[in-house]
């Protein structure tokens, strides 16, 4: 099958779209699927030019972009796309289009050729209105611009076959939404993220202390994130332990800051290899997540393949990662108080973290394989096609 999937987020960015991105990719290649991306160039404004994906195996097509302005270090948007996208379309014929959270002028380029050629579409939402909102300067500009934002993205999701979202619960979030959902998940590669001794040579550069418990945070600092929750309850907790936050982002300069005062009890590692993350992920106690921002949460999956419990707020779709409590525990968004009650309850319990580790990894192997997830993409991709032919 043909498949050409559209993202305005892409290598070189970093996070879980990119993360989710590969999943996909690299298992429509192995399934003999052949994968084409559309996005936007990392060079600006005067670079388009053809490449193939070192890492997942796509062909990517780099269109002439500029930053966008929520997150200029991580995100680009294709600038005047239609003649490209006209280009591409006169020269293939997709059997499937996938859209990653259709917002921009791509996305409705795309759109726009393949309802003329009847080529089906799926469309994907990986973000939500927060993302933006708590990461920008003027809340009252980004609100209302959220709102033009959210609604344009319902107008062009409502043109395709189908939509999914990687829970029940982003589902929910775009409640106007009027063709066929599914939740599929982003998936994990199990084989890879495994529970087992931590690799201490991986170890080394971070400084860990090798008799303390702890608590990890994966992932970008960026605002939505709440990281600066952590590090408060890092002054609550009754434990000695380390938080070791696992990322880069917008907000680093002030998170390193506000926890001058902790001293080696928080460390910052910088971005970190795969290799790096699963010793880390294996090393922690806990992975604790505070954002009220997420749709899934890919980091929390990798931990949980890892065996390690995770503390979660009760936000979104952090709650569904927990099979009733049976992965770790949640606590009232944005009680810090309470965050640090449930770190301290688990860190303390080393029988109920232990059983939470078999129950973890086991929930993964059974829900959350990247193997399932290119599966049941297959399957939609094949139903769909098939009511087009």
């Amino acid at each position: 099958m043909k498949v050409l999937i559209v993202s305005e987020v892409y290598r070189p960015g970093v996070g879980g779209v990119q993360t989710a991105l590969d999943t996909l990719i690299t298992g429509l290649k192995a399934a003999g699927d052949e994968v084409t991306v559309l996005t936007g160039s990392p060079d600006g404004l005067f670079s388009h030019f053809t490449e193939v994906d070192e890492i997942n195996g796509a062909k990517v097509l780099r269109l002439p972009a500029v930053k966008w302005i929520a997150n200029r270090d991580n995100n680009r948007v294709a600038f005047l796309p239609k003649r490209f996208v006209r280009r591409y379309f006169r020269q293939n014929q997709p059997d499937i289009i996938h859209l990653m959270t259709p917002i921009s002028w791509l996305h409705q380029a795309v759109i726009r050729q393949a309802r003329r050629r009847q080529i089906p579409i799926v469309t994907t939402n990986h973000t939500m209105a927060l993302n933006l909102v708590m990461n920008a300067k003027n809340k009252t500009i980004a609100r209302w611009f959220v709102r033009v934002v959210e609604g344009k993205m319902c107008k062009l999701v409502n043109q395709t076959a189908y939509m999914t979202a990687p829970t029940r619960a982003a589902l929910a979030t775009t409640p106007a939404i009027h063709i066929p959902t599914k939740a599929v998940s982003n998936g994990v590669n199990a084989v890879f993220y495994t529970p087992g001794k931590a690799d201490e040579k991986l170890l080394q550069r971070f400084a860990i202390d090798a008799l303390r418990p702890v608590v990890a945070y994966v992932g970008r600092l960026d605002g939505e994130k709440r990281i600066d929750l952590l590090i408060a309850a890092m002054e609550r907790l009754k434990t000695d332990v380390q938080l070791v936050i696992i990322g880069k982002g917008l907000i680093e300069k002030q998170l390193r800051s506000q926890a001058a005062s902790l001293g080696d009890r928080c460390i910052f590692t910088g971005f970190v290899s795969d290799e790096e993350k699963r010793a880390l992920l294996r090393r922690a106690d806990i992975l604790a997540m505070a954002s009220p921002a997420e749709l899934q949460c890919i980091a929390a999956l990798e931990a949980l393949a890892c065996g390690t419990p995770v503390v979660v707020s009760d936000q979104v779709a952090l709650p569904e990662l927990l099979d009733g409590g049976k992965n770790g525990a949640s606590f009232h968004y944005p009680d810090v108080n309470d965050l640090a009650r449930k770190i301290d309850g688990l860190l303390n319990d080393e029988p109920r973290r232990r059983q939470m580790s078999r129950d973890a990894r086991q929930w993964i192997i059974d829900n959350h394989t990247y193997e399932r997830t290119v599966d049941q993409y297959r399957e939609l991709y094949a139903e769909i096609v098939k009511t087009y032919s």
